[in-house]
């Protein structure tokens, strides 16, 4: 009897013990909260009362010259239109910010990679030198750039998931793409496609979260106290699996859902009539103004000096 009970209080140690290392593995892994794109915020600000289609059109309008512009003031000022409308839209600018979280670590590497790939014929001077490697004002110019690049996509694209619910997203494709249906374009499917890709990133990063913190209760280090990035890719590669698991049965359980409601099996109707007003016009009209600018301005400023 008392190697009985003294059995049981070893296992009530081992296992208070593994609760305590679960306890310090689930702080900080909050994946969840840190994740700003595909989250719709509701509010009736005159963003959110825009077509879904002008939205789109404003997010091209961001993209496009953020990717492809060869001017930094072009850029800089594309990346400044997200926390515009963000105002404009009553959404916190912290919250679009927290988007960020989940993928520093890839833009620190992408910047790394920048910093000690060789630039040919650069003749910029150097910044700092630490033994064989320098920084140039080029290399750092062409870093800080890239953040901008990156940072104006994530903020574009989480500003209008936060603006646009699921419906919107597919109705707005569609509308953009509805003249190309006549020709056999699957408008429709592909409005299906883009809403349940915006819609599974959240899903998926709550799902990541219910595994992680799962297993830490059970006594799994996840390296949440360890700065070592190798160390926490490791920890995190085991945890594929499930999540991907679960994915597919959250996207199993949706197929299901639309095969009930006979998903595909005749002509779509609408409920919510998405064609915009006289607003959308003017915006619309000023998002492909921004556009021509912003290839136009640059090349007459260039050719005038």
């Amino acid at each position: 009897m008392g190697q009985l009970v003294g059995h049981r209080t070893a296992v009530r140690l081992r296992a208070g013990r593994g609760l305590d290392r679960g306890g310090a593995s689930v702080k900080g892994l909050e994946f969840w909260k840190n994740v700003s794109i595909g989250r719709y915020v509701e509010s009736d600000s005159p963003v959110h009362r825009l077509a879904p289609a002008t939205k789109y059109l404003w997010l091209l309008a961001i993209m496009i010259p953020v990717s492809s512009s060869r001017s930094a003031v072009v850029v800089c000022a594309s990346a400044l239109l997200p926390l515009v409308f963000a105002v404009l839209a009553r959404v916190r600018i912290r919250f679009l910010l927290r988007g960020f979280l989940p993928v520093l670590p890839f833009i620190a590497l992408a910047a790394t990679f920048q910093v000690f790939l060789s630039w040919p014929g650069d003749a910029s001077p150097v910044l700092a030198a630490v033994g064989p490697v320098s920084l140039s004002l080029r290399e750092a110019v062409a870093v800080v750039m890239m953040a901008v690049r990156f940072a104006a996509m994530m903020l574009a694209i989480g500003l209008f998931t936060s603006v646009t619910n699921e419906g919107d997203t597919a109705r707005g494709v569609e509308d953009l793409f509805s003249p190309l249906a006549r020709i056999g374009f699957p408008a429709r499917s592909l409005a299906l496609t883009i809403a349940v890709a915006f819609r599974f990133i959240p899903i998926v990063a709550g799902e990541f979260e219910s595994v992680v913190k799962a297993q830490a209760a059970r006594g799994a280090d996840f390296g949440t106290g360890s700065r070592g990035p190798i160390r926490k890719a490791k920890a995190y590669l085991p945890l594929i699996v499930p999540v991907t698991v679960r994915a597919l049965e959250r996207a199993e359980s949706l197929a299901e859902a639309m095969e009930a409601r006979c998903y595909g099996s005749g002509p779509a109707t609408r409920y919510v009539d998405s064609g915009g007003v006289a607003t959308d016009a003017v915006a619309r009209i000023a998002a492909i103004a921004w556009i021509v600018a912003a290839f136009v301005a640059p090349a007459l400023i260039a050719s005038v000096s």
